[in-house]
């Protein structure tokens, strides 16, 4: 063999391990970019936690909270209320917390004592379409409460 059938026989192997090597490149960042963008679902068997939705309750409570303190949360609350609160304050003393209880699906119901005076807020929450836990409160409505409720 001389030296130059040798070098053609060199370069067509270098050619073709190139070409190998581009397509094992271009298969892996292909998988690796449709694990990252895969959508996961998962199965669980206890649907009734999902029914009852008690992290909403918990969320529906802090902003609330967190609302009538004056500091809202901006995890949980709309933008669009954070402006209205930036121009009017809410502020609203909480003496006490009698009940947070979620109504029908993205509402709950706030009942407490503030100045001596039972009043009820019903709390309007969206849920995120890509987190189905992650809720922010959307709408704030005073609704007539009645003693016997609790």
């Amino acid at each position: 063999m001389n030296y130059d059938d040798f070098q053609s026989d060199f370069m067509k192997e270098n050619k073709k391990l190139k070409i190998l090597l581009v397509l094992i490149l271009l298969t892996s960042t292909g998988l690796c970019a449709s694990s990252f963008l895969e959508k996961r679902y998962f199965l669980y068997k206890g649907g009734p936690i999902f029914e009852e939705r008690p992290l909403m309750e918990e969320v529906c409570k802090l902003s609330f909270m967190t609302l009538t303190e004056g500091t809202p949360n901006p995890h949980v609350i709309e933008k669009g209320i954070l402006d209205l609160v930036e121009k009017e304050p809410f502020r609203l003393p909480i003496e006490k917390m009698l009940m947070v209880q979620s109504l029908e699906k993205n509402a709950c119901k706030v009942v407490f004592t503030s100045n001596g005076k039972l009043m009820a807020f019903k709390i309007g929450m969206s849920e995120s379409k890509d987190h189905p836990f992650h809720y922010k409160l959307t709408t704030l409505d005073e609704i007539p409460v009645k003693a016997e409720e609790l």
